[in-house]
């Protein structure tokens, strides 16, 4: 049987060891900073982010930025594209095919004794015109006048074409009002008061005074 003094030792030095154990714990605990095991999660938007991307703070540079900020200039040169469609598209189907447009034009010159004209236009697809211009009160074939140059697309509701001759001079600015008839805006740079109309004529007329001249490379 143990002596009561061993009994009552023992019985001291295990409340004592505890306390020391207790103390050095809490200086453990001391020295760690504040939130040490408050470790934050990342949400559910970093996470993906973080999937797609890699988990750097570094994004690879893009070619083509997604975001509502140049949703504009994403979108332009898919605009510009449509419109050349439909540029393409409207010109098919008013000149498909050469055609040929008559009709007379006035004197537009203010206070002058000029003579109306009878105009006739041939319009070509590849953007080519010839036109031949016959005074109506001298209708000699010598005071005729054959011109040619190329036409150029300047509106499409409705479709409007401008008519420049050869050193880029503004012939005539015309308007489809529909694929057989031609509305006169300006002719020779002049507007007239009235509405004047070029009409499509049956039968296809080459203007033969311009048959030697060399095609125009109309683009």
């Amino acid at each position: 049987m143990p002596s009561l003094a061993l009994f009552t030792k023992s019985s001291f030095i295990k409340p004592v060891g505890a306390a020391l154990l207790a103390l050095v714990m809490a200086g453990c605990a001391q020295q760690k900073p504040a939130g040490y095991y408050d470790t934050p999660h990342d949400s559910t938007e970093s996470d993906a982010l973080n999937q797609a991307q890699g988990r750097t703070s570094a994004r690879a540079p893009s070619q083509i930025q997604l975001d509502f900020g140049n949703t504009q200039e994403t979108r332009k040169p898919q605009a510009t594209q449509d419109q050349a469609t439909e540029t393409a598209t409207i010109k098919a189907r008013a000149l498909i095919e050469a055609k040929t447009f008559l009709g007379t034009v006035p004197c537009l010159v203010p206070n002058s004794s000029c003579s109306a004209t009878r105009v006739t236009l041939t319009l070509a697809p590849g953007g080519e015109w010839r036109s031949r211009t016959v005074m109506l009160d001298n209708t000699d074939a010598k005071n005729n006048t054959a011109e040619q140059g190329c036409w150029s697309v300047i509106g499409t509701k409705p479709l409007r074409i401008l008519l420049q001759l050869k050193n880029e001079t503004v012939k005539a600015n015309l308007t489809f009002v529909n694929d057989n008839v031609l509305r006169v805006n300006t002719f020779n740079e002049i507007q007239p008061a009235l509405d004047y109309h070029l009409t499509r004529q049956q039968d296809l007329d080459p203007i033969d005074e311009l048959a030697s001249q060399p095609a125009l490379q109309c683009g």
